[in-house]
């Protein structure tokens, strides 16, 4: 985050003061952003390679009164149209 503010800032003061310096500083900055990047992705893939990706506790208890039955579709089966809880919204 830090580095994609003080890239906005460096690109802001590259094109109000046409200076070479400050678009060095945005290439600079882009390619540690892409650097960083890179890293939180390798970082995330080698969790995922390790198994350690479950963020989420199996074995949590569903909450019954959440059940698919409760829930009507949107779109009717019988082709006349949108069913009634669709036409309420």
């Amino acid at each position: 985050m830090v580095v994609a503010l003080a890239g906005l800032i460096a690109l802001l003061v590259a094109v109000l003061t046409d200076s070479t310096y400050a678009a060095v500083a945005v290439v600079v900055l882009a390619v540690a952003g892409i650097v960083l990047l890179l890293r939180d992705w390798r970082a995330d893939h080698n969790r995922v390679a390790a198994g350690e990706a479950t963020r989420v506790p199996q074995d949590e208890p569903v909450d019954p009164s959440m059940s698919p039955e409760l829930f009507a579709p949107d779109i009717s089966a019988d082709g006349r149209g949108p069913s009634s809880d669709a036409r309420a919204d």
